[in-house]
C-alpha cells in the first residue's frame, strides 16, 4: 500500500454523487447571485455552509469496522495521520467551491475576500467543516448534517435568541455571555455571516479554540480505538 492517505480517501469516493450533484448547483446558484447582485456574497456562503454540513458528515468508524479502510490502516501511516487526512478529504468539495465563489466575488468586485479567507466568514466554514465532522464521526454518512439542521430548525421554531442581550450586562455574567456567544458561533456558524448582532469579546477566538480542541481531540482519540475487523480468538 504506497498511496497516501490523501490519496486513497479520494480514490474511495467518501461522499456521495448526490451530495456532489448538490454542492454543484447550489455553487452554481451562488455565482449566478453574485453576478447578479455582486454584493450577496453572504447568500451564497450560507448555501454552501449548509451543503458542507452533509458534505464533511462522510462518517469514519462504521466504515472502517468494515474493513472498508483495512488497506490504509494497516499501512506505514500512523492512524492519526490517516484520521486527519480523512478529514480533510472530507472537507475538500466544500473548500473548493468556497473558493470558487469568494475568487468570482473578488473579481467582480466584492470587498469580503479577506474575511472569506482569513476572517469570520472563513471562521464559519473551518467550524462547520470540524463540527460536521466530528458530530458524524460514528454515524453513517450524511447523518450529523440531517440531526444539525434539525437542531437549527427546532431553534428557528421556537424563536430562540442564541445570542440574548449584552447590554448592561454585569462584570460577573461577562464570562457567561461569552461562554454564551461562544456556543452559539459553534452551534450555528451561519451568526458570522453578514450583518449580525455584536458578540461578546473573545467569543470568536473562543469558539475557534474549542473546535480546534474537539477537532485534535477525536483525531487523538483513534490511538485507542479499533477500527478493522480481525480474529480475536
Amino acid at each position: 500500500m504506497n498511496a497516501s492517505p490523501f490519496r486513497y480517501f479520494l480514490v474511495v469516493r467518501l461522499h456521495a454523487g448526490h451530495h456532489i450533484a448538490v454542492l454543484a448547483g447550489v455553487t452554481a446558484v451562488g455565482l449566478w447571485t453574485i453576478r447578479m447582485s455582486p454584493g450577496e456574497l453572504d447568500s451564497a456562503l450560507g448555501m454552501l455552509l449548509f451543503v458542507q454540513m452533509f458534505l464533511a458528515s462522510t462518517g469514519f468508524l462504521a466504515r472502517a469496522r468494515r474493513g472498508h479502510f483495512d488497506p490504509i490502516l494497516t499501512s506505514a501511516y500512523g492512524r492519526v495521520s490517516v484520521v486527519l487526512w480523512h478529514w480533510c478529504a472530507s472537507a475538500l468539495p466544500g473548500v473548493v467551491a468556497w473558493a470558487i465563489v469568494v475568487g468570482v466575488d473578488s473579481i467582480s468586485g466584492g470587498g469580503h475576500i479577506v474575511s472569506a479567507v482569513v476572517g469570520r466568514r472563513f471562521l464559519a466554514l473551518w467550524i462547520v467543516s470540524a463540527i460536521a465532522w466530528i458530530a458524524g464521526f460514528a454515524l453513517a454518512r450524511g447523518a450529523a448534517g440531517a440531526l444539525w439542521t434539525a437542531g437549527l430548525v427546532a431553534v428557528l421554531l421556537n424563536r430562540t435568541d442564541l445570542l440574548g442581550s449584552s447590554s448592561g450586562a454585569a462584570a460577573s455574567s461577562s464570562q457567561l455571555l461569552l461562554l454564551r456567544h461562544a456556543a452559539a458561533v459553534i452551534g450555528c456558524p451561519f451568526l458570522l455571516l453578514g450583518t449580525q448582532a455584536p458578540l461578546a469579546h473573545g467569543a470568536i477566538a473562543a469558539a475557534a479554540f474549542t473546535t480546534s480542541i474537539c477537532l485534535l481531540g477525536t483525531w487523538r482519540s483513534v490511538a485507542r480505538t479499533d477500527f478493522y475487523l480481525r480474529d480475536r480468538a
